[in-house]
């Protein structure tokens, strides 16, 4: 019950976080979206884009559920991790860092690129491997000169703001 817990907690930590922050950053700081609209791009990766902006609150109610069960599934991979994986406990911020930094590539080199948010649909079976070899062949963040902290951001947000609140709820209720 205790993994459970630690998933969970995690995960809503995790997701918190995440979002109020893309709310801050790609709001007043730099881009000027609404809240609504940051959900809907996270809903884009369901839906394409156009279809997402089109859907209203009711794609970014989308979003907003596609944001933390992800965020949750995050916490669970480390969560069973750390059950083979002392070490993830023991020396988790350590450990929460290095997660972060994974989740960060995972994120913007698979799981983006798969999805229908570039494309308007998923790779199917034939489009995998391109859209992979096409997002791993220039594997360096797209730079935006207007905004040269976004890049940093979203490492801090992956790492700091994701997967130490991951990595701290997984110790903390999780004991041998």
């Amino acid at each position: 019950m205790r993994l459970l817990w630690g998933i969970l907690l995690g995960g809503v930590l995790a997701g918190a976080f995440d979002i109020v922050y893309a709310f801050v950053i790609y709001g007043p700081l730099s881009y000027g979206l609404t809240p609504q609209e940051v959900l809907q791009s996270v809903a884009s990766g369901w839906l394409g884009r156009e279809v997402s902006r089109a859907g209203g609150w009711s794609s970014a109610g989308l979003g907003l559920a596609t944001h933390f069960l992800i965020a949750t599934l995050m916490a669970s991979a480390y969560a069973v991790a750390a059950q083979s994986f002392q070490p993830l406990k023991t020396r988790w911020v350590l450990w929460g860092l290095v997660y972060g930094l994974i989740l960060y590539v995972a994120m913007n080199y698979v799981v983006v690129p798969l999805s229908a948010a570039a494309t308007g649909h998923f790779a199917s079976a034939s489009e995998i491997v391109p859209r992979l070899q096409e997002s791993f062949s220039s594997i360096r963040p797209r730079y935006d000169a207007n905004y040269p902290w976004m890049i940093p951001g979203t490492i801090f947000t992956h790492t700091v703001l994701v997967a130490l609140p991951i990595a701290w709820a997984t110790q903390r209720l999780q004991t041998d």
